[in-house]
């Protein structure tokens, strides 16, 4: 039994004349009668009631006529839902968040989004940065964000260039280097150094180290960029810095100083195939807002007063 088959019953159905079925169907009336004997052998029954003067359904006729046009309008629901999702119009967004890194436009460029989008629902998920590319493969994610030391393999992924981010290192604000324009690595050799616990992102003094290009001594390890500015404010280390904008903005306790660190690429991440049209209108809007100047993001140390991103 195939598609045709039913969509034919059913407008000889409606309107219990063979000749008037052929004709809005755009076929031949011995096709059509061709293709019901079909569907009747199939389904073991006739039909329809056939004479010269009249048509009438059948009372198998009738329960497959009640059946059949829930199952197509169910169909026309599917494909009117598809084309609506084609055309970016409905659907649910599940985007990557890592709260704990500062200054992505993620909650503004949404705001813009379910603007001319109002039938798409957007689903914060909050998963550390590392994780994003394992979320987007398994399809708990639609979009992330992840810095280019975290990509690994990405032959599935489409990888979305955003920015080159920045790494600068974070001093408090009486060290001996804070007042340096900018410092070389091989400056800062000695020094003990604050990093995230190995809990809230697995092999982070690995990385550190290829970002530093040395085996730093480590100190204190910290969940947050906000707690790790507050220990650097404590003097119990330094630390690096992902300097997201140039507007970008940290407690005056401590100072951001620029290093000779290679930047690190950062990416959009989304499954190369099906590229799915509310991903693309989305980033869009991402990428515009990237562009346009913003006023200052605060990372505050921990117990002081937060100022939110604004966009």
């Amino acid at each position: 039994m195939e598609l045709r088959h039913i969509r034919y019953f059913l407008e000889i159905a409606e309107t219990l004349n063979f000749s008037r079925a052929a004709e809005r169907l755009k076929v031949a009336q011995p096709a059509l009668s061709k293709q019901l004997r079909d569907l009747e052998a199939e389904l073991g029954g006739k039909l329809f009631h056939r004479t010269t003067a009249k048509v009438a359904l059948t009372e198998i006729g009738e329960y497959f006529r009640q059946q059949t046009r829930k199952i197509l309008m169910q169909l026309d629901i599917a494909v009117t839902g598809a084309q609506q999702l084609a055309k970016g119009a409905s659907g649910t967004l599940r985007i990557g968040c890592d709260w704990r890194v500062p200054g992505l436009p993620i909650a503004p460029a949404a705001s813009r989004f379910r603007a001319t989008n109002p039938r798409v629902a957007l689903d914060f998920v909050e998963v550390p940065s590392h994780e994003h590319v394992a979320s987007v493969r398994d399809h708990s994610l639609d979009i992330g964000f992840v810095p280019s030391v975290f990509v690994g393999d990405a032959d599935d992924l489409e990888l979305r260039s955003l920015f080159n981010m920045k790494v600068k290192v974070l001093l408090p604000r009486g060290h001996r280097l804070a007042s340096q324009p900018s410092l070389t690595l091989r400056e800062l050799k000695e020094e003990h150094w604050l990093t995230v616990d190995s809990e809230s992102l697995p092999g982070a003094r690995v990385i550190m180290s290829q970002i530093l290009r040395f085996t730093p001594k480590f100190a204190t390890m910290k969940t947050s960029m906000a707690g790790m500015v507050a220990h650097v404010a404590a003097g119990h280390g330094i630390g690096l810095f992902p300097y997201y904008w140039e507007s970008q903005q940290i407690d005056d306790s401590v100072v951001a100083v620029d290093t000779d660190c290679t930047p690190i690429e950062v990416f959009a991440i989304s499954l190369k195939a099906p590229t799915s049209p509310l991903v693309e209108s989305y980033l869009e809007i991402f990428e515009e807002m990237i562009r346009t100047p913003r006023k200052p993001v605060s990372i505050p140390t921990t117990g002081r007063r937060s100022s939110r991103p604004a966009y």
